[in-house]
Formats: structure tokens, C-alpha cells, sequence
């Protein structure tokens, strides 16, 4: 059975508003209120609707940190995070005695620290039997697909490179992102078999979290012990750890995909996208499992959803003129008992279809209004001419000098200008210094901040001084590096050499099909691997069931990831024979411009360009 973590997760929430019972069949409902932080809200919100939580009894919700009056005759649900702040919260709403009892569920482990803080509040303020139970749920993640998870953990690239963060911060990030992983693996039930590249973030995860497998393991009742059926090393999956410098020209680049444009240049998050209607007013769209066009088009290029729309409206049309033209009747027609029986039978049936109908419209309606928007900033932007051109960059390692310097000059916001400039930049591996000064100038023109800019020049740069020193020097300079980027960027601009094959398949998506089949490969040779189940002497070098073939992989990029990479992975999996399962993760979901950002502020701590214009304008 295929891993679905959209369904595991939702199936976890369920259990814990039926104050962690399994779901009662019985017509005695238990009603409750549900008090959450703004974390574990946005946990809940592309899992549940607010119709979903009054079928589970949830008459109330609230947020922790507000003001909340007493409500002395029902039980309430806590969904937090294990903080001081939300301890302390919970220990005053006890002490109030604002609810007949509190079931208490933490997102993550709860710290021995603030289990004794709450037990110690409790008993001072005579409340201890307010407190019913006292749940850890592994939950901290968000689940956006039933294949793509996120760890809400958006500048987590600045904190990765930042010159100045010292060894503390960077432990503290890192424990963070394994807690959050162990958390997914947690609700899937599996231990998988874990693999990254050496040196550098992925690394630095992979073994924290190899860490906390193993110390858990130990524990004969652990929180794996139910997933034994998956236990053999053959049928477990693996999880491939990279770090967004494998691939920087992914966070960055335009493409013209329907679900990437979408979250692009609409800013989808949680699901939802709020798009602007023509009177000024503004209107939320949900766009999840539940909108069949949204994942059976999400992959497509605009012009093809622009013309799926149009196909599903004319076929709405015909529909709608066979329940008329049935229900209607022969103008001039004698009626008779077997036409009265029979139009009454168009009837109902016109009635029974009158839902489904509706259904129909209000979809065609969502993304009829949604491609508009899109279609219009296209226009405006020439988004179409910057995707192709940059996709044509990448394959071919540059661009004419002419054309470059039209597009820097042409259509387009700040933030694309840019863009394209640093996939300009990390297209090609010799890129001319009167090109860049012509590129720099061309920016200042628009008034574009090019700290970004500087940033990955910079990096650049020093990448081709590590490939030109010889083996000696080399490892001096990447101690050097690693001192000030807190990391090795050696493989910055490898992946981009070969980013896209022939068939334009990205290096990430080339990456996981050799890990997932096993075979020989000279790009994954290094690669590190640690199996939590394996003794530890053994770990790096693996059986060969460590080594694959796999059915099923769970892919995590660390500094920020995209529905670009999201839609490349799924693409993989449907391909294979027979079909395998890919499940996609990442810190946080950024558009081009949101990983842009990181960039400019990393450009500015290293004292890189001007930072006098903003660059998401």
C-alpha cells in the first residue's frame, strides 16, 4: 500500500478531536471546544473546513494567546506547540477553570521541562484533575498534498548560510528540521533508509535525525513498533536529503505550469489563493484534493489549462441544454399518461443532477477567474517569454549577449529582471566579465537591487576557484568556505552543468531515480548513507537492500522548495512500471521572489551591492 500522508496525518487530527478515541459510531456526540496556536492552525487548515470540525463535536475555536471567557460544562481539545508561552497558557486557562476538562496535544515531543511545569502550575492552583490527558502527536508538519508536506520553516536558507551564524544557531535549525522529519516518518509508520550528499546541510540533518531513529529504537514499545509489517529492509523506503544548493536555479527560475504559476504569482499558501476581482473586491479560492481540475491540471502548461477550461464550460453548456430540452417537452404535444409519467421521470432526474451541476459551474467559474488573473500578469510581464528563455538557458549553458540585455531592459517587474539575471548567471560556467558588467548596469537602470545578484556571484566565483586550485589548496579553501558560509557551496553550479537532459528532466528528479533503483552511478557514489535500523559500525556502507531498489521515496530539500520540483517528482513516480510513490518535502514552500529575498538579505550581511531599492517591488 502506497504511503499517503495527507490521509495519515488527517486520520491522526480526527482521533485527537475525538479526544484521542477512535471515531464513535454512536449518536451521543461529545461536544468540545478547540483551542490551537497560529502553528498548529495552519497544520489543521489545509487538512480540515470549519464543516469538517462541527461533524467532530468542535462547536468553538480559538486561538491560545487570546482572551477566552469561561465555558465551564464542555471538555476542550489543545492543539500546540511544546513552548514556554503555550505551558504557561495552558496552566492559567487550568487554574481559571475555563473548561470541564483539557486534553492536552503538543505537535511535537513535549519536553520533560514543561511536562513538570505544568504538573507544578496545576497543583498550586488545585486544577490537576482538569487535565485529563496529555498527548505527544508528532505532528509538526503541514500537508498540502497527499504527497507534499512542508516544515514551516521559512528562512531556514539564511540561517544555513549566513556568515555569521555561529555553530549554536546552526545546531538549533538543524535539530529542528530533524524533529520535524521524525515527526512525517513518525506518522507514516516507517524507518526508511536514509541517504544525502556529503558536506553540507543535508549531512548535517541526515545524521541528526539517523541519531534520533536509533536512540528511539531502542525502546521496545516504540512509536514504530505498529509499522512492523514494514519493518524488512526491502519494503521500507528511502529519504533523500538535499540541500537547496544542489539545484539554486529551481528556487529561482519562472515556470509555466498551472500549479507553479499559480503559487508564483498568486501566492498560494495553505491551499487558498486570494485572487482580485474586477470591481476591486478581493475572493479566496481553495485549491486542494477536493477540486478535481486543480489536480487533474495542475501539470499542464497555461495554454493547455486555458483550454481545458473552455472544453469543460462547453461541456457544462451541453449538459445544461439536455435537462432543459428533456424536462421541457414538445412544444404543441398532446399529453398523455405515458408522457406524464415520462417527463416526471426527466424531472427528478433533472432534479438529482441539479448539485452536480451547480458543482460544475462554480469550478469553472474558480479557475476561469483564476486563469483571467493569471493571463492578464502574463501580458503584463511577459512571464511565457521569461520561462522559455530561461529554460533555453539552462539547456544550453547561455544566452546571446543582444537578447539577454532586450529581456533585462523589456516587460517585466524588478523581482523577474533579477531572476533571470542569476539564472543568467548560473547557466553558464565562464560567464564574461563585460557581460556581468552589462547585466549589473541594465539592473541599476531599473532600479533593481543586485545584492542578490552579488551574492551568487560571489559564490560563483569562489566555486571556480575551487575547481582550478589543485587538491592541497582546494581543501584549504573549503575550509575556508565552510568557516564563513557555514557550509560547503562547491556544488552550487554542479547541478546546474546538468540540469536539464533531454528530456528535460531535472537534476533532483535524475538524482532520486538512481538512488531509488540502486544501480551503479557515478553522481550517487558518494553519497552518504545511514540505516537507523543497522548497527551502528555498519552504517555508511549498507546491505544491499540498503542500496535499493525502492518502491517508495520521501524527497526533502532543505533552504526552500517549490511546486516546480513537486510536479518534476510526481511526473517520475507516474512513469515508472509498475508506479512507484514520491513523497515530496521541503522547509518551506517559497515562490521565486520569496527565495530571492533570502538571497538579497544574505548579499547584504556579506556586504554585497546597494540594498537602497527593495527588491520586492
Amino acid at each position: 500500500m502506497a504511503l499517503n500522508l495527507r490521509q495519515k496525518q488527517s486520520n491522526c487530527i480526527v482521533r485527537m478531536l475525538n479526544l484521542n478515541q477512535p471515531a464513535l459510531n454512536s449518536n451521543e456526540e461529545v461536544y468540545k471546544v478547540l483551542i490551537f496556536d497560529k502553528f498548529c492552525r495552519d497544520i489543521l487548515s489545509p487538512l480540515i473546513h470549519i464543516k469538517d470540525l462541527r461533524k467532530h463535536g468542535v462547536t468553538l475555536y480559538f486561538l491560545i494567546d487570546k482572551d477566552r471567557q469561561t465555558i465551564p460544562d464542555v471538555p476542550a481539545v489543545y492543539f500546540v506547540q511544546p513552548t514556554q508561552s503555550n505551558v504557561h497558557r495552558i496552566v492559567a486557562d487550568a487554574s481559571r477553570a475555563l473548561y470541564q476538562s483539557m486534553h492536552l496535544n503538543f505537535s511535537s515531543s513535549l519536553p520533560r521541562p514543561l511536562l513538570e511545569d505544568i504538573a507544578t502550575g496545576a497543583l498550586k492552583s488545585d486544577s490537576v484533575h482538569r487535565i485529563a490527558k496529555v498527548f505527544d502527536q508528532y505532528l509538526e508538519f503541514v500537508t498540502l498534498e497527499d504527497n507534499m508536506f512542508s516544515i514551516s520553516q521559512p528562512s531556514c536558507y539564511v540561517q544555513l548560510n549566513d556568515p555569521s551564524a555561529g555553530d549554536r544557531e546552526i545546531e538549533d535549525i538543524v535539530e529542528r528540521l530533524a524533529s520535524g522529519l521524525f515527526c512525517v516518518l513518525v506518522t507514516l509508520g516507517v524507518v526508511p533508509v536514509i541517504r544525502c550528499p556529503r558536506n553540507g546541510p543535508a549531512e548535517m540533518v541526515a545524521a541528526a535525525l539517523d541519531s534520533r531513529l536509533r536512540d528511539h529504537l531502542v525502546s521496545k514499545n516504540n512509536l514504530f513498533s505498529e509499522g512492523g509489517s514494514l519493518g524488512t529492509s526491502f519494503q521500507r523506503p528511502i529519504l533523500c536529503l538535499f540541500d537547496r544548493n544542489f539545484e539554486l536555479s529551481v528556487g529561482i527560475q519562472h515556470d509555466f505550469r498551472y500549479r507553479p504559476l499559480v503559487h508564483d504569482v498568486l501566492g498560494l499558501k495553505l491551499n487558498a489563493v486570494l485572487v482580485k476581482g474586477e470591481k476591486g473586491g478581493s475572493k479566496s479560492y481553495e485549491l486542494d484534493g477536493g477540486d478535481p481540475f486543480w489536480i487533474a491540471n495542475g501539470s499542464l502548461e497555461f495554454p493547455e489549462v486555458a483550454v481545458e477550461i473552455e472544453n469543460q464550460l462547453n461541456k457544462y453548456k451541453r449538459d445544461v441544454d439536455e435537462v432543459n430540452r428533456k424536462t421541457c417537452g414538445q412544444e404543441g404535444a398532446e399529453f398523455d399518461g405515458t408522457d406524464l409519467i415520462g417527463n416526471t421521470k426527466h424531472l427528478m432526474n433533472a432534479v438529482n443532477s441539479l448539485p452536480e451541476l451547480t458543482e460544475r459551474k462554480q469550478l469553472i467559474d474558480k479557475h476561469t477567474n483564476i486563469a483571467t488573473v493569471l493571463l492578464g500578469e502574463i501580458k503584463e510581464r511577459s512571464l511565457d517569454s521569461y520561462a522559455k528563455k530561461e529554460n533555453d538557458m539552462l539547456t544550453k549553458g547561455g544566452i546571446d549577449r543582444n537578447e539577454l540585455l532586450t529581456v533585462l531592459r523589456g516587460k517585466g517587474n524588478k523581482v523577474d529582471k533579477l531572476r533571470f539575471a542569476i539564472i543568467y548567471l548560473l547557466s553558464s560556467e565562464n560567464t564574461p566579465q563585460s557581460e556581468i558588467e552589462a547585466v549589473e548596469a541594465a539592473l541599476k537602470e531599473s532600479e533593481v537591487d543586485t545584492c542578490a545578484f552579488q551574492y551568487v556571484k560571489r559564490i560563483k566565483s569562489l566555486n571556480v576557484s575551487l575547481a582550478s586550485a589543485n587538491s592541497a589548496s582546494k581543501s584549504n579553501i573549503v575550509d575556508w568556505a565552510e568557516k564563513i558560509y557555514g557550509q560547503s557551496i562547491s556544488a552550487m553550479t554542479a547541478g546546474v552543468r546538468n540540469l536539464l537532459s533531454g528530456d528535460r528532466q531535472l537534476a533532483l528528479t535524475r538524482t532520486v531515480e538512481a538512488l531509488m533503483e540502486g544501480r551503479p552511478d557515478p553522481e550517487i557514489e558518494s553519497y552518504h548513507l545511514f540505516d537507523p535500523r543497522a548497527p551502528k559500525s555498519s552504517s555508511g556502507t549498507g546491505s544491499s537492500h540498503s542500496k535499493g531498489p525502492f518502491k517508495e521515496a520521501i524527497v526533502f530539500m532543505i533552504g526552500g522548495g517549490n511546486y516546480m520540483e513537486y510536479g518534476s517528482l510526481q511526473e517520475l513516480a507516474q512513469r515508472q512500471q509498475p508506479t512507484r510513490n514520491v513523497i515530496y518535502g521541503t522547509t518551506d514552500v517559497l515562490t521565486g521572489a520569496e527565495f530571492v529575498d533570502q538571497l538579497t538579505l544574505l548579499g547584504q550581511k556579506m556586504g554585497c551591492g546597494s540594498s537602497t531599492v527593495s527588491s520586492s517591488q
